[in-house]
């Protein structure tokens, strides 16, 4: 197995356009159908704050919706990777890869709230703040 990286340029019609010889490299064919997947999300959600996207010719899932999953992770690794200890995560699972993330709290409040936040003036990172402790604003 061999990692394949290459660097494209979106072109002038805001298309990205794959090498044949990467997807020949990859085992697909004329016809095959692919799934292109990508962390995106409004404004005030999770960001794919490294621009990656996966294209799998596989079923791509995300554990979202299973309360009784569990996934125990090394400290270390959440802490190298910049994700706060306690934090909730969002993980999405394809064929060889699996991609966590930090969630993104405001993901959990309904729209219409996050709409009055906005319209108020305050801040997406205060409304995060107030959330992590329980509804308290310390100010800093």
């Amino acid at each position: 197995m061999k990692m394949i990286e290459m660097q494209r340029t979106i072109d002038e019609q805001g298309q990205l356009i794959v090498p044949a010889r990467l997807l020949r490299d990859m085992g697909l064919v004329r016809g095959d159908t692919v799934k292109l997947a990508c962390i995106s999300g409004s404004a005030d959600s999770i960001r794919n704050t490294f621009k990656e996207l996966v294209l799998t010719t596989d079923v791509i899932t995300t554990l979202e919706d299973d309360e009784d999953a569990e996934l125990s992770l090394p400290h270390e690794l959440l802490e190298a990777a910049g994700i706060p200890v306690d934090s909730d995560l969002e993980i999405v699972c394809a064929k060889g890869a699996v991609v966590i993330l930090e969630a993104d709290l405001l993901d959990s409040l309904p729209d219409d709230l996050r709409k009055l936040f906005a319209d108020l003036g305050i801040h997406p990172d205060t409304v995060r703040e107030v959330m992590r402790n329980g509804g308290v604003f310390d100010g800093r």
